[in-house]
C-alpha cells in the first residue's frame, strides 16, 4: 500500500512492500511474490488492457473512448478540458451535472495528471464534494464519488492528498452508515473511502482501525439487511485494507479476522454470488498472508472448507450458468490456497507488456484499482508512480515500443464537454479581438 512519508514531506511513504513499512512479522515478501514484467508480441489469451473499460458506466455520446478513429486527441490539452468541465458543474440541471461528470471521469480515469493542476487540484476535489453532497440526483452523487476515488489515485504522491484526506475522509463516513441513504451510493462512498485510505492514510494501524468499522458498522449491518451492494463492497473494502494490516502487523490482522469470521462466513451463504466471491477471497487472502511461514488453520477450519465445498459443487438449476462458472473457479482457486497453500497466478497484458500477480495481495489490490480506473488501468500502470509503486512494477514510457502500443486517449467531437471546449475557445477568441479594438480605439 502507499502512504505518505511523514518524515520526508514529499515522498511517498513506500507501498507495504516496500523498506519503509513496519515490517510484517510474517515476512512474506519474496522474490516469486513479485509481479513479473515481460515484453510479448504476440496476442494474449489472458486480460488485456482492451478489456479494461467502465462496464458499469452510461454510455452515452460524451463517453471516452480508447479507439483510434476519427476522434480528437486530448494530448496535453487535458488541464484546459478539466477547467472547462469544472465551470460546468456550476450547472443548475442535475441532468446537465451527471453529463460533466462522466466526461471528468473518463478524463481522470484515462490521463495521469500528477504533478499537473498545481494550485487547482484542492478546487477539482472541493468540486467533486459539492456533488457529493447534491440532493437532487444520486447518479450525480455517484459519479462524483467515483470521482473522489480517481482524484487520490491521481494525486496521491501530492503533498494535498495528506492534507486533505480526513475531511474527506469523514464525509465519507457520514454517508456510508447513513440507514436512510441510497445503496448504491452508500456502496460507492466505501468505495472512496477504502481508497482514500489505502492511498492517504497514516499507516497500518489506520487500516485496521477503518477496517472494523468496516466490519461493525457497515458490513453486519448490510448482511442484516441483505443489501447486497452494500455488502459486496464491505467485503471488497475490508479486503484491500487488509492487505496493509498484513504488511504492518500479522497479530493484528489475525485478530480483526477472528472477530469478523462469521460475518464472512454469512457472507458465503448470500443471494448475491459476487458477494460470496468477494467474502472467500478474503479467506484466501487472510489465509495466505498468515500461514506463509507456517501451517496456519483457521479456528474453524473445517467448517469453512465444508462451505466452500458445497458453494463449489452447488447445482446450476438455482444459479444462472455464468454464475456457477464465476463461483466455481473462485471457490476452487480459494480452497487450493487454505488447503494446498497456492495461490492463483493472474496475468495481465499491458501495452504488449505481460504483467504477473501471483498472491493474493495483489490480486486483491489490482481488483480496487480496476474497479476504480476502468479502461485507464494501463495509462497508471505505465505514468502514475504511485500505482507502479503498489505493484512493483515499472515502464519506460520513453521506448519505442510504449510509443507503438500506447492506447489513445480521445474525446468525441460531438460530445458535450468537446462542444464546452468550442464555446470557450469562441468566448475566448472573442474576449482577445474586444480586447484588441478596444486598444486601437
Amino acid at each position: 500500500m502507499t502512504r505518505r512519508n511523514r518524515d520526508s514531506g514529499s515522498g511517498l511513504l513506500r507501498s507495504a512492500l516496500n523498506s519503509s513499512r513496519v515490517p510484517s512479522s510474517t515476512g512474506r515478501t519474496s522474490q516469486r511474490d513479485t509481479p513479473q514484467l515481460q515484453y510479448s508480441q504476440q496476442a494474449s489469451r489472458d486480460v488485456s488492457d482492451d478489456e479494461f473499460d467502465d462496464a458499469a458506466s452510461t454510455a452515452s455520446s460524451d463517453a471516452w473512448v480508447m479507439n483510434e478513429d476519427e476522434h480528437i486527441e486530448i494530448g496535453d490539452e487535458w488541464e484546459s478540458l478539466l477547467d472547462t468541465a469544472l465551470d460546468a458543474l456550476g450547472e443548475k440541471r442535475a441532468a446537465a451535472r451527471e453529463k460533466t461528470l462522466q466526461s471528468m471521469l473518463r478524463l481522470m480515469a484515462h490521463t495521469y495528471m500528477g504533478d499537473g493542476l498545481e494550485g487547482r487540484r484542492v478546487m477539482l476535489l472541493e468540486a467533486l464534494r459539492r456533488s457529493v453532497r447534491s440532493t437532487k440526483s444520486h447518479v450525480e452523487q455517484e459519479r462524483a464519488l467515483h470521482g473522489i476515488s480517481l482524484w487520490f489515485v491521481n494525486f496521491g504522491t501530492q503533498d494535498e492528498a495528506e492534507s486533505e484526506f480526513a475531511s474527506v475522509s469523514e464525509q465519507l463516513r457520514v454517508m456510508v452508515v447513513d440507514p436512510a441513504g441510497d445503496s448504491q451510493v452508500r456502496a460507492q462512498a466505501l468505495g472512496a473511502l477504502g481508497v482514500a485510505n489505502f492511498i492517504a492514510g497514516a499507516d497500518f494501524r489506520d487500516a485496521a482501525e477503518l477496517a472494523q468499522f468496516v466490519h461493525t458498522r457497515v458490513l453486519d449491518p448490510a448482511l442484516e439487511s441483505r443489501d447486497m451492494a452494500v455488502a459486496l463492497q464491505a467485503f471488497s473494502t475490508l479486503g484491500l485494507l487488509l492487505t496493509v494490516v498484513a504488511d504492518g502487523d500479522s497479530l493484528l490482522l489475525e485478530n480483526i479476522f477472528d472477530a469478523a469470521f462469521d460475518s464472512h462466513m454469512r457472507g458465503l451463504r448470500a443471494d448475491s454470488v459476487d458477494v460470496r466471491v468477494s467474502a472467500a477471497q478474503n479467506f484466501a487472502l487472510v489465509h495466505s498472508a498468515l500461514g506463509a511461514d507456517s501451517d496456519y488453520a483457521f479456528d474453524s477450519q473445517d467448517e469453512l472448507i465444508g462451505m466452500l465445498e458445497m458453494l463449489q459443487h452447488e447445482s446450476s438449476k438455482r444459479l444462472g450458468k455464468r454464475d456457477i462458472s464465476v463461483q466455481r473457479t473462485a471457490v476452487r482457486e480459494v480452497l487450493r490456497t487454505i488447503e494446498d497453500s497456492n495461490a492463483p497466478e493472474l496475468k495481465l497484458n499491458l501495452h504488449g507488456r505481460i504483467v504477473r500477480f501471483g498472491d493474493w495481495t495483489r490480486i486483491v489490490r489490482l481488483q480496487a484499482f480496476r474497479r476504480v480506473l476502468g479502461g485507464g488501468l494501463p495509462v497508471h500502470f505505465a505514468r502514475n508512480e504511485l500505482v507502479q509503486d503498489v505493484f512493483e512494477v515499472k515502464f519506460d514510457s520513453t521506448g519505442d515500443d510504449f510509443a507503438r502500443n500506447r492506447a489513445r486517449v480521445v474525446v468525441n467531437p460531438s460530445s458535450e464537454l468537446a462542444k464546452m471546449r468550442s464555446r470557450d475557445i469562441r468566448r475566448r477568441r472573442d474576449a482577445r479581438r474586444d480586447e484588441l479594438l478596444s486598444d486601437l480605439d
